[in-house]
């Protein structure tokens, strides 16, 4: 299938840089699904998605899989990587051509949605519609069937973030926090004096805004997960007696906290991370190192 425009759902969050991207797979962290409120507001939201389709004019909903099924429609045309995900199908039959379809909906979006992307080609078309928070997506996908009828596939899909696990918050007790950047793998990637000096702050306030940051992470979303190459950069955030933090300033963008006395922890949220904690020391995150472009990862999955 060539992309027409836009991009269609895939990995969970891809990027590319200069260097060559590494795949990662990721295990699922935080609390089972059987209790984790993130699942349940996706739960809620694919049903909303289904319901916020605006069906072309005559086109009537159908309660279960049309039997026949036409070529292509028996799954989804494109989908997420993720493991921590909830899909919900829909159905619809028209008497219009898929053509006409595609037309009507791109012309008609389901209600509080954005067109992302269409793709045409050797299979049935589609459209991507993206809703508010950047997890979840509506695809469109209308074909013809044997009898003459065109058949209308949604397909709508929410990826949530798992939960912190219970107990994984940081105090407040640190008398002290302390920045600085290093690279431990490559003297290429030139690090400037700004980020190579070790930031010292004994201010309170300053130590309570590094650990409501901290604990603002969230786990990463289990799956298979394409990221620009590490370049060995890393920010290590030093809470004395409380916690060390490593935040990966390129590759995947991990930030591992290891509580004193406890459990490694793994994070999201490195490139949204660093430059928020070196602000707070008064030193803006410039970007002008050499990294790889990229580490923001465009596109990345968040929290409901």
């Amino acid at each position: 299938m060539a992309v027409v425009s836009g991009a269609a759902v895939g990995a969970q969050a891809s990027s590319s840089g200069p260097a060559s991207p590494a795949t990662r797979s990721i295990v699922p962290a935080g609390s089972s699904s059987a209790n984790d409120p993130h699942e349940a507001a996706a739960q809620r939201e694919v049903v909303q998605m289904l319901a916020a389709f605006q069906p072309p004019p005559g086109a009537a909903r159908v309660a279960n899989q049309p039997d026949p099924l036409p070529s292509g429609l028996d799954r989804p045309p494109t989908k997420s990587d993720a493991l921590t995900q909830v899909a919900s199908v829909g159905w619809y039959e028209t008497s219009q051509s898929p053509d006409e379809v595609l037309a009507w909906v791109k012309a008609h979006p389901p209600t509080g949605s954005a067109l992302s992307g269409s793709v045409s080609g050797s299979g049935p078309g589609f459209l991507i519609f993206a809703f508010p928070g950047g997890t979840n997506w509506l695809i469109v996908t209308p074909q013809s069937a044997s009898d003459g009828r065109t058949i209308i596939r949604l397909d709508a899909s929410d990826v949530w973030t798992p939960s912190r696990p219970a107990g994984s918050t940081l105090g407040y007790t640190a008398p002290s926090v302390s920045v600085v950047t290093v690279n431990a793998t490559d003297p290429q990637f030139t690090l400037s004096a700004d980020e190579t000096a070790t930031r010292v702050s004994t201010d309170p306030a300053v130590v309570h805004k590094v650990v409501d940051l901290l604990n603002a992470l969230q786990p990463p979303v289990p799956g298979t997960k394409n990221c620009p190459a590490d370049v060995g950069v890393t920010v290590q955030i030093t809470l004395p007696g409380l916690a060390a933090v490593a935040a990966q300033a390129s590759g995947c963008g991990e930030v591992v906290i290891a509580p004193q006395g406890g459990i490694r922890q793994y994070y999201d949220g490195a490139a949204d991370l660093i430059p928020r904690i070196y602000s707070l020391f008064g030193v803006t995150w410039s970007r002008s190192t050499s990294l790889p472009p990229g580490i923001e990862r465009p596109g990345a999955f968040g929290t409901r």
